[in-house]
């Protein structure tokens, strides 16, 4: 499939790009060659298949939820703040 010049510059004004003048040829060779792979793929039988989100069968990836030690210490962490019944004290700022 072949990419003229009219549809590469609506591509690239879709696309927000600045693409210098020199590689638009190479830009479009690109596109032909990522269109034209992409039409391969629509070629395929996928009747029975199920759509995944990820390659290999995954359950959960995520950690369990466990506070992080060991734990920094509070009054440590104010002493360098002006603070009030262990809550940080600013100046006020609407008048």
């Amino acid at each position: 499939m072949q990419i003229d010049a009219k549809t590469l510059e609506t591509l690239k004004w879709l696309s927000r790009l600045d693409i210098p003048e020199d590689e638009t040829e190479a830009l479009s060779g690109s596109i032909a060659e990522m269109l034209t792979f992409f039409q391969q793929l629509s070629a395929l039988d996928t009747e029975g298949v199920e759509p995944t989100a990820h390659i290999a069968p995954l359950t959960n990836v995520l950690r369990e939820d466990e506070p992080f030690s060991p734990r920094l210490d509070r009054d440590l962490l104010l002493s360098g703040t002006e603070s009030e019944d262990g809550l940080i004290t600013l100046p006020k700022v609407i008048g």
